[in-house]
């Protein structure tokens, strides 16, 4: 048995254990406190029996296969999404009541739900399931040969680029997306991408942050498509500071150190996404 296996056994008999104690309580008793990882260190929450009953639906798994095979029978990318985006809040109880236990094992319907939230532009709620899914080394649904972090980030930059008030938007949340990938393996494309989003998001607001943002995009990839956006943005640093000196080296940030070693990974990601 793996290490990766070892350790997904132990959290499972641990997490069973956890279960078993709050079954042996009375019902009108079994309030218990648990950390909810998934928003950050220090946040506590109250799981009450309504969510641990929720997050333990038996029929969740037989509900999610039954959906599944809906959907692998529609021919029409956007009859899927409509589906996932109406069946989305069916499970919105039993995601509160996973992400408000950890450390937890494979959840695979969870990581369906996510990539649910991500084809339906439910962002928010995607990253606070994959930063749940990375911490407890969940991995994709058979068919994807992306990890977590990589299909996440890949799917949401896209978006982000394509959409530039979106991403001035959402420019937190790609930031979270950025540290998601940190220590994850992923393509440097992939990581270009989410960075030069981040470029675009901050390109107005804050230029000095943007400069690092694309700096790091075209580090990873010189042809992520900024350079241009970069030219620009130094040049317009360059101007107020003084015009008698064109050349002067204003916002030339030094990059981030957030990702200053690559991760080895091929230089490409060539799958396409199944019908989930």
């Amino acid at each position: 048995m793996g290490m990766n296996s070892m350790r997904q056994h132990r959290e499972k008999m641990l997490a069973e254990k956890a279960l078993k104690a709050q079954q042996s309580l009375d019902p009108r008793q079994k309030v218990v406190t648990g950390w909810d990882l998934a928003s950050g260190p220090d946040q506590s929450v109250q799981i009450t029996p309504e969510i641990l009953s929720q997050a333990n639906v038996p029929n969740v798994e037989l509900r999610m296969f039954n959906h599944l095979n809906i959907l692998k029978d529609m021919k029409s990318i956007q009859e899927r999404i409509a589906k996932k985006a109406e069946w989305l809040p069916e499970y919105q109880g039993y995601i509160d009541g996973c992400l408000a236990v950890s450390p937890a094992p494979q959840n695979t319907v969870l990581v369906h739900l996510m990539i649910w939230a991500i084809d339906t532009n439910e962002f928010e709620l995607a990253v606070r399931i994959a930063e749940y899914a990375v911490l407890n080394d969940m991995v994709m649904p058979e068919g994807y040969t992306r990890t977590t972090a990589e299909f996440v980030t890949e799917q949401c930059a896209e978006v982000f680029i394509d959409d530039t008030n979106f991403a001035i938007a959402h420019a937190s949340l790609i930031e979270r997306i950025i540290n998601l990938g940190e220590g994850e393996q992923m393509v440097d494309e992939v990581r270009a991408k989410i960075y030069r989003a981040f470029g675009d998001a901050l390109n107005q607001a804050q230029p000095m942050e943007a400069v690092s943002a694309y700096k790091n995009a075209l580090r990873y990839n010189p042809k992520a498509g900024c350079k241009k956006d970069l030219e620009q943005l130094e040049k317009r640093l360059r101007l107020p500071a003084t015009e008698s000196s064109p050349d002067a080296t204003v916002g030339s940030q030094a990059v981030s150190t957030a990702d200053q070693t690559a991760d080895g990974a091929d230089p490409a990601s060539t799958d396409s996404k199944p019908k989930e």
